[in-house]
C-alpha cells in the first residue's frame, strides 16, 4: 500500500503543473470540454476497472497522459490544444478507479477509512509541491519547454510504475463471477427456458418520495443526495473564489499565499481524519465537516460582502483553510469510505465510476450557477449560498441511518 500512496503523490506532482503552465493557452471553453470529457470518462473507465487488469489500466492512464504532453508544443491552434487537452484528461482519469480498487484490497473494511486518508493525504503534498515548483517554473522556463518536461516526467514514471506499483489482488468476488457464468449455462443446458416479466407500476415504487424519508431503505439516495449537494456547493465556490479574491483586492502573490495555506491545512486535515476514521462513525464525521465547511463559507460571503483588501485577506487565510482544508480532507475521506461500503463485492469499478460521474455532473452544475450568481448578485452572495447548501447536506448526514 505505501508504494500505492508514494506512486500516487508522484503524479499528481506531475499532473498539477498542467493548470499553472497552461493558463495563457486555454480559453474558457478548453475547460469547459475537459470538464464535460471527465462525465463519461469516469463511467467508461469504471466500467474497464471490472474488465481487465488495474495495473494495466493504470499504465495505460500513464501512457496516455505522456503522449499528448509530449505532443502539446506541436498543437499551433486553439482547437488542437483543446482537444490534445480533453484527451489528457480523459486518460488521468482511467487511473482514478484502480488507485481506488487497489485501496480497497489493500486492506480490511474496518481500516478502509484511514487507509483512504493516507492515501489522500500523500495526493495532497504531491499537490502542494506542484503547485509551489509549477509557480516558479512558469518564470524559468518557456510554456513549450515545460510541457516536454511535463510529458517525459510522466513517461519516466510510467517505467518506474512496472517495477512498483503492486498487482491487483484476485479477490473470491471474480472467482464467484465466474462460477455464476457456468451455474446459470448448466441449468440453461437442463432447462433451455426464460419467463420474461413485464414491468408494472409497483416495481418503480424504489423511486417514490415517500421511500425517500423512510428508514432504512432511504440510506443509499439520501447518501448520493448529500454527496451531490456537497459537490454542487463546491462547484459554485472554488469555480470563483480565486477571482473573487483579485475582484476583492489581493495581488497574486496574496492569492498564492490564501491557496497555499489552504493545501497545507488540507494535509492536516487528512492526517487527522486517517485517525479518526479508525475510531469515529464515517456518518458523524461527514456532519461535523459540513457544519465546519458551510459555516466558513458563509463567513467568507459576508466578508466579500462587506470589506475589501486586507480583511479580504485575513478572512481567507483563516477561514479557507478550515473549508478546503480540515473540512474537505475529512467529508472526503468519510463519504468516499461510506461509498466503498456500498458498492458491493461485484461490479465495482463500475459503481465507483457513476460515483465519479455522479461528482463530475455535480460539479459542473455549480460551475454552472456559480457564473449566474457572481454576474447578476455577487461573489459574497455565491459564497453565502454555497454555505446553505452545505447546512442542508449536513442535515441529510445527520438523518442516515444504515440498514
Amino acid at each position: 500500500m505505501k508504494d500505492i500512496i508514494v506512486f500516487n503523490a508522484l503524479f499528481y506532482i506531475i499532473l498539477y503543473f498542467s493548470p499553472s503552465s497552461f493558463i495563457e493557452l486555454f480559453a474558457i471553453g478548453t475547460l469547459s470540454l475537459s470538464n464535460a470529457v471527465l462525465i463519461p470518462a469516469s463511467i467508461i473507465w469504471g466500467f474497464m476497472a471490472d474488465r481487465m487488469d488495474r495495473k494495466k489500466q493504470i499504465l495505460i492512464s500513464f501512457a496516455g497522459v505522456s503522449i499528448p504532453l509530449i505532443m502539446m508544443p506541436f498543437m499551433r491552434n486553439v482547437p488542437l490544444i483543446t482537444l490534445n487537452y480533453a484527451l489528457i484528461t480523459f486518460m488521468s482519469t482511467a487511473s482514478t478507479t484502480p488507485f481506488n480498487l487497489l485501496v480497497m484490497e489493500s486492506a480490511e473494511k474496518k481500516h478502509w477509512g484511514s487507509l483512504f486518508s493516507r492515501f489522500s493525504l500523500f495526493s495532497s503534498i504531491g499537490v502542494l509541491l506542484g503547485l509551489i515548483v509549477s509557480t516558479f517554473l512558469v518564470i524559468l522556463l518557456r510554456i513549450d519547454q515545460i510541457e516536454e518536461i511535463l510529458g517525459f516526467s510522466v513517461l519516466v514514471t510510467l517505467i518506474a510504475s512496472i517495477k512498483i506499483l503492486p498487482n491487483p489482488i484476485i479477490t473470491f468476488e471474480r472467482a464467484a463471477i465466474i462460477h455464476h457464468k457456468e451455474s446459470f449455462l448448466t441449468r440453461m443446458r437442463h432447462l433451455p427456458m426464460m419467463f420474461l416479466h413485464l414491468p408494472n407500476i409497483h416495481h418503480f415504487k424504489m423511486f417514490s418520495m415517500a421511500r425517500l424519508f423512510r428508514k432504512p431503505i432511504n440510506y443509499i439516495p439520501l447518501l448520493y443526495l448529500g454527496i451531490v449537494l456537497f459537490y454542487i456547493s463546491s462547484g459554485i465556490f472554488n469555480t470563483v473564489y480565486p477571482a473573487g479574491l483579485y475582484v476583492k483586492g489581493l495581488n497574486k502573490s496574496e492569492v498564492l499565499a490564501v491557496i497555499s495555506v489552504g493545501m497545507v491545512f488540507q494535509i492536516l486535515g487528512f492526517r487527522i481524519s486517517s485517525t479518526l476514521l479508525e475510531n469515529k462513525d464515517e456518518k458523524v464525521l461527514a456532519h461535523i465537516s459540513l457544519i465546519l465547511r458551510g459555516m466558513s463559507y458563509i463567513i467568507l460571503g459576508i466578508f466579500a460582502q462587506l470589506f475589501l483588501g486586507i480583511p479580504i485577506l485575513i478572512s481567507g487565510l483563516i477561514f479557507y483553510p478550515l473549508a478546503a482544508g480540515i473540512a474537505y480532507a475529512i467529508f472526503y475521506s468519510s463519504s468516499t469510505t461510506l461509498i466503498f461500503k456500498i458498492v458491493g463485492e461485484r461490479r465495482q469499478g463500475t459503481g465507483l465510476g457513476v460515483y465519479s460521474t455522479v461528482v463530475g455532473i455535480s460539479l459542473f452544475v455549480g460551475s454552472l450557477l456559480s457564473g449566474y450568481i457572481t454576474h447578476y448578485i455577487s461573489y459574497g452572495i455565491d459564497f453565502i449560498i454555497a454555505g446553505i447548501i452545505l447546512l442542508t447536506a449536513s442535515w441529510i448526514f445527520r438523518y442516515l441511518e444504515e440498514g
